[in-house]
């Protein structure tokens, strides 16, 4: 039985970033009730945000009620822990993103 519950408490983190721009839309549609729920019932357990300069800033929230915990944070050095520890990546997909 120890299994079953370790599994179903392992994190699956959702990584939504926009680099240094500003993309408020995308941000505030991951914050509202209806994506938190769907991503918290196809097993998501948390969701950070890199938000850039954007000015919406995101509930944050812990796991609870059908929803995942939410943090978030504008601008890091590297966000490359941040992307191999996702489980999802949700990305603006700008010109220096695709360029690499």
């Amino acid at each position: 039985m120890g299994d079953i519950d370790d599994i179903t408490k392992e994190k699956r983190v959702v990584f939504v970033t926009v680099g240094t721009t500003s993309f408020d839309a995308l941000v505030r549609a991951v914050d509202t009730p209806e994506v938190k729920n769907e991503l918290f019932k196809k097993g998501y357990t948390d969701i950070l945000i890199q938000m850039g300069r954007g000015s919406y800033i995101p509930t944050r929230a812990s796991a609870e009620n059908g929803f995942p915990a939410l943090d978030y944070f504008t601008f890091s050095s590297s966000i490359a822990d941040y992307l191999k520890s996702a489980s999802l990546v949700i990305s603006h997909a700008g010109l220096q993103k695709l360029q690499g």
